[in-house]
């Protein structure tokens, strides 16, 4: 009986600690990626804000299938399935395009692509990010560490397969 009280009591401690902990990490998480292309902000803002373009130079719409839910294709309004998530456009301006995107376990996460061009040189600021809220769960949250290793790479071999349509360099 000591034991078992023992243990009980021990997983309520430690069960206790890591939510503590937990709480001290940040609940939301935003994984970034910048790169300048030279092409127009109106040019880029086409591949973009249309979904069907995606399949030219995003890591997962390229290797898996791409379906549409609603009838648009482009812009605010567009809701499709790439692979096993789905992809809702919800904003799309010259300057910025909001995504929200829904994997099979129902979590959601933000991305947002912002435009900024520079008339000087004729090409285009592109800052693509991922914002995902926890809730306050500990294992939610330590798991977000890892957010950046995960979703990082993917991104950017997106934009550089971006780059490379506009630019012709691999």
């Amino acid at each position: 009986m000591k034991l078992i009280k023992l243990a009980i009591i021990s997983f309520i401690v430690l069960f206790v600690i890591i939510t503590a902990i937990g709480l001290l990490l940040p609940a939301t998480v935003r994984v970034t990626r910048n790169i300048t292309i030279h092409a127009t902000q109106d040019t880029l803002y086409h591949y973009i804000s249309d979904v069907k373009y995606w399949k030219l130079w995003m890591e997962g719409a390229k290797s898996g299938t791409v379906t549409f839910i609603s009838k648009k294709t482009a812009g605010a309004g567009t809701k499709a399935l790439i692979g096993n998530q789905r992809v809702d456009i919800t904003k799309a301006t010259k300057k910025e395009v909001v995504t929200v995107w829904q994997n099979s376990n129902e979590r959601y996460q933000t991305g947002i692509f912002q435009l900024v061009e520079d008339s000087t040189t004729g090409s285009t600021n592109l800052n693509w990010y991922f914002e995902q809220k926890l809730n306050w769960y500990p294992w939610e949250r330590i798991s977000a560490i890892a957010n950046d290793k995960i979703i990082g790479p993917g991104m950017e071999q997106s934009l550089d397969n971006l780059k490379a349509i506009f630019e012709g360099v691999k």
